[in-house]
């Protein structure tokens, strides 16, 4: 008896995957705002509370880090099911290439934001202060840089590949009906 193909990932990678698209979509609407409104208290005359925000920013973008190289790991040591054979050529290099730049922007933006951030409480001393993960104090960066545009701009462009993805899943749910979007789906 043949063994049956997979079809759906498994349930480690669908956490992992739906752990970090619920924080990544919360950082890209929300997350700029935290770190602003933590800067604004900053400047109070009674600056309790500054940090707050801003932990929580660098906490999200630490897990979101922390959560890749889980699913690096584990994806390197599981099989992704196949594509089905229904698929175009084309559609699974854009697969293969979208998966691929969302792994490199999802360690790119937060060590960019943590080189950044090692800029940003260089010159908001409270910021200094920041919890990761309420645990202890965020480390400073090796170096300091102002990589902030670079950071936002990895922040746009993950906007555009999260808007490519649902797209891409949709197509497949409801045009193609091939069975892609139930592959990272629990039920």
């Amino acid at each position: 008896m043949g063994l049956v193909p997979k079809t759906r990932y498994d349930g480690v990678a669908m956490l992992i995957h739906w752990i970090t698209a619920v924080l990544m979509i919360y950082m890209v609407f929300f997350g700029e705002d935290l770190m602003k409104e933590g800067e604004a208290i900053s400047k109070l005359p009674d600056p309790t509370g500054a940090t707050f925000q801003p932990s929580i920013h660098v906490s999200i973008g630490t897990a979101i880090l922390l959560l890749t190289l889980l699913r690096i790991v584990w994806r390197l040591t599981h099989t992704a099911p196949p594509y089905p054979a229904t698929m175009k050529r084309y559609e699974v290099i854009g697969s293969k290439s979208l998966h691929g730049l969302f792994y490199i922007l999802l360690i790119f933006i937060p060590l960019t934001g943590w080189i950044t951030f090692g800029n940003f409480s260089k010159y908001h001393e409270i910021m200094q202060q920041v919890q990761l993960f309420g645990l202890f104090t965020m480390p400073q960066p090796p170096f300091i840089a102002n990589y902030k545009e670079l950071h936002d701009l990895g922040s746009n462009a993950a906007m555009l590949l999260i808007g490519l993805h649902v797209l891409a899943a949709l197509k497949h749910q409801f045009i193609d009906k091939d069975g892609i979007f139930g592959r990272m789906l629990p039920w």
